[in-house]
């Protein structure tokens, strides 16, 4: 009788490990993610003007029927989309739960992150560095399908970034999506947003 208490506690206890986090970090492994939520993310710094089209974009495009056809190799890999200083920096990603890496562009400026359980990571937590000196971390997590999420981003000078993952929510990528509804902010300077899979 004491067998399934003590499993059952022992269960327990592995599974709020599981969901645990930081202060200060979204945690977590898996939760519902609504078409709003990235709509919201996706279209964070775009203007006022042009917000309530972005977001009804976004919202279009969830409705979309979408074929299953993502490659098996590709599961564990795809576009990853971070939305800060006013920009819509676009790139990758790759890897699973224990192992991942991305990397972003807008324009010249470049992040990566990174962090790997097998190298002494003791959370899914990425190491961010980017090449204008910043360094900081990153969090994700993933929705009910595994492969897609959301996720912020904090660098050492307070710049907080949005994270938006995966083929459901940034599509193929080719053409990107979002790249006739973003628009920079008036008096931003530099070349407009890129595929995630234009990505050098």
């Amino acid at each position: 009788m004491h067998r399934p208490v003590l499993a059952t506690a022992f269960l327990t206890l592995l599974l709020s490990g599981c969901g645990s986090f930081l202060p200060g970090h979204i945690g977590g492994i898996v939760t519902y993610v609504s078409p709003d939520d990235y709509a919201e993310r996706l279209c964070a710094h775009v203007d006022l003007e042009s917000y309530p089209s972005c977001v009804s974009h976004v919202l279009d495009y969830f409705e979309e029927p979408k074929a299953e056809d993502i490659p098996v190799t590709e599961v564990t890999s795809g576009p990853f989309a971070v939305a800060m200083d006013n920009q819509l920096y676009l790139g990758t990603y790759q890897g699973g739960l224990f192992r991942s890496n991305f990397r972003v562009t807008s324009g010249h400026k470049a992040c990566r992150g990174a962090y790997s359980a097998y190298t002494g990571s003791r959370d899914a937590i990425y190491d961010v560095y980017c090449n204008d000196g910043r360094a900081g971390w990153a969090a994700t997590i993933r929705d009910q399908s595994g492969s897609n999420g959301i996720g912020q981003l904090t660098l050492s000078d307070g710049t907080k970034g949005e994270i938006i993952f995966g083929y459901a929510a940034l599509g193929r990528a080719r053409p990107y999506p979002w790249g006739d509804v973003w628009r920079p902010r008036p008096g931003q300077t530099g070349p407009a947003p890129r595929s995630a899979f234009e990505v050098d």
